[in-house]
């Protein structure tokens, strides 16, 4: 970035800080509330009212005014890349996720600037591993994956809008209902969408991907040094039951003590 780049992405990142600290959770939080308190507190039908149907990826930025989606981490394209383009690879994991997923997915939806399919890109190229015929870019390999992941499915394909170019979630969601929809509740941050725990992943795939997620706000592309112990970023977990709640909270603790404090873990059961 030159000088005018980094002053502008400074401002817009504080802007931003301080459009979320004025939201009714984040103000619950500081002021010593629980997220299970917070919740109950809501109205949140709307926001749990119906499965999704839509794949896409977790990124908080993703305008989901239309359908609210099953996100994972560029569509799951860091888990199933190679195996879906390479047959020597194991396909265990893959055929297991098309075979629970194959019907229950109607759509599945990229975007640009997806930090999964920059990783994925990025990775390629320093392996010297050959790009797909017509791609030469990491949003280009996100929509070539996300194609073949739809056709694969038997589901549409959508290539979809982002709300702003800034990474400004302050929460990952994560979501053992297939339900949430947190673009429902204006009083929840921008956050994460990680529909794993519905979607078939094991426990340690759905804490790598919490790691990963985790690592795009409190770096350089989100809101960075602002999260502190004071000011943490938070793992919320919606769930269907008790045991649930304790299993997925476990999994979000092992990611979440990775990042020295700045990360907090609590969530709730959907009544």
């Amino acid at each position: 970035m030159n000088n005018e780049q980094t002053k502008s992405h400074a401002e817009e990142a504080q802007n931003l800080w301080e459009e979320s600290e004025k939201l009714e959770f984040i103000r619950g939080l500081k002021a010593g509330k629980s997220v299970a308190e917070i919740m109950s507190q809501l109205d949140t039908a709307e926001a749990f009212a119906e499965k999704s149907e839509v794949a896409g990826c977790s990124d908080g930025r993703i305008c989901d005014e239309d359908e609210h989606r099953l996100g994972t981490a560029g569509n799951g394209i860091l888990l199933f890349f190679d195996s879906m383009f390479d047959k020597s690879k194991d396909q265990t994991k893959l055929e297991k996720f098309i075979l629970a997923n194959k019907g229950k997915i109607k759509k599945v939806k990229s975007h640009d600037h997806c930090g999964a399919a920059k990783i994925k890109f990025d990775l390629m190229q320093a392996a010297g591993e050959k790009l797909p015929e017509g791609v030469n870019t990491s949003d280009e390999l996100g929509i070539y994956y996300s194609q073949e992941l739809a056709r694969r499915l038997g589901a549409e394909y959508e290539h979809t809008k982002m709300l702003n170019t800034m990474h400004n979630e302050r929460a990952i969601y994560l979501d053992g209902t297939g339900k949430f929809n947190p673009s429902a509740l204006p009083e929840l941050p921008a956050g994460f969408m990680c529909s794993g725990p519905d979607l078939g992943f094991n426990p340690k795939d759905q804490e790598v991907e919490l790691v990963t997620l985790a690592k795009i706000p409190l770096g350089d592309h989100g809101f960075g040094e602002r999260f502190d112990k004071d000011n943490p970023f938070y793992i919320v977990v919606s769930a269907n039951n008790q045991k649930q709640l304790d299993e997925l909270k476990e999994i979000a603790e092992r990611a979440a003590s990775q990042f020295n404090g700045k990360i907090k873990v609590d969530g709730f059961i959907v009544e």
